[in-house]
């Protein structure tokens, strides 16, 4: 079938608790902290699982757009692609997908467990411990398999984030997928991802990037590339200004240049225009967890692009009204479709 919209990138099932102290203590974790698991923490996971009431999420940040962006397109629109295990973490990944609608074509790979992250929540405050493991091992030759690039083919948008690009199958995989949507005049679009990316694999996210027809990213992703740029400026309307000018591969496309700045007016760039889209704040009382709002704004905004709206004002607003349900609850997670209430004008 064809979809509106395919995301690829790191799947991982996220891990949520609220936890106590001694927790947090015995691994030596500080609140509002993030982390790559080494051998010390691989037990942490299942002891989350044995010892406290923990909610499943089908996280990394592309299918967490993913799963954002069919929250307003029509049923069965979406459809994701990510490296998984054979095992008891991946069944509960695509029941959680299932359930906001999202299609998962999971790579199965054997030896190594399916990427977790452990979401621990003591008051307001989060850590993340992430196992990366069966997520980096996606692969070109089985994207490219003809049932897998069937999808590919007859998918009308695409949507890749920057941590893909961090391994060899991710990187040739978004290279692939740029250069079909740009042989085939398809927006593509890729999100900077992380400050980190752009010092660590410049000419990796730059290759990808000459096919991105939309990019999006926030302030502190938008000033990590200026500087490795040699730009000169921390300013993220002019940063996003000097984005949209790059050169591109698909000339017929203008590319679109979005940058989140949290609570902060949403900074839009393309062709030599540059906007700034206030934010409707949301009262302090009724936040719960910014984790995620920012995947969310992009979900949202797909969402609205996807179904062929051109006015990009109305796609940023989407951006925020998915953002702001989704720090209205614990984690990158949305309503459920018994609570969903009726999508507003943007």
């Amino acid at each position: 079938m064809s979809y509106a919209l395919l995301g690829l990138e790191n799947p991982l099932l996220d891990i949520q608790a609220i936890v106590k102290q001694e927790l947090m203590d015995k691994y030596g974790f500080v609140n509002n902290g993030a982390m790559l698991a080494t051998e010390k923490e691989q037990p942490l996971y299942q002891e989350l699982i044995d010892n406290y009431e923990v909610a499943y999420v089908a996280g990394g940040a592309a299918q967490n757009t993913t799963r954002g962006a069919q929250y307003l397109l029509p049923p069965n629109s979406t459809v994701y692609m990510g490296c998984v295990s054979n095992d008891h973490y991946a069944d509960q990944m695509k029941k959680a997908a299932s359930e906001d609608g999202l299609e998962t074509k999971y790579q199965i790979v054997d030896g190594l467990p399916t990427g977790t992250c452990a979401v621990l929540i003591t008051g307001h405050d989060r850590f993340l411990c992430a196992n990366l493991s069966a997520s980096e091992k996606f692969s070109l030759e089985v994207l490219q398999k003809p049932e897998n690039w069937s999808i590919v083919e007859s998918a009308k948008n695409f949507y890749i984030g920057a941590f893909f690009i961090s391994h060899d199958g991710g990187y040739a995989s978004s290279l692939a997928v740029g250069k079909h949507a740009a042989e085939n005049n398809k927006p593509f679009t890729m999100n900077l991802s992380a400050p980190w990316v752009a010092l660590a694999f410049r000419d990796r996210l730059d290759a990808v990037l000459h096919y991105a027809d939309i990019v999006f990213g926030n302030e502190d992703e938008a000033r990590s590339y200026s500087k490795v740029a040699g730009w000169g400026t921390d300013d993220v309307k002019e940063i996003a200004a000097k984005f949209a000018q790059l050169p591109k591969a698909n000339t017929q496309r203008p590319r679109i240049v979005v940058f989140t700045q949290g609570s902060d007016e949403t900074v839009v760039a393309t062709g030599d225009k540059v906007t700034a889209h206030p934010v409707d704040k949301v009262d302090a009382s009724e936040i719960v967890d910014t984790n995620g709002a920012g995947d969310a704004f992009c979900g949202g905004f797909l969402g609205l692009y996807c179904q062929g709206v051109e006015d990009l004002s109305k796609c940023v607003n989407a951006g925020h009204y998915i953002a702001s349900l989704c720090i209205r609850r614990t984690g990158p997670t949305y309503p459920p479709k018994a609570e969903r209430t009726a999508i507003p004008e943007f």
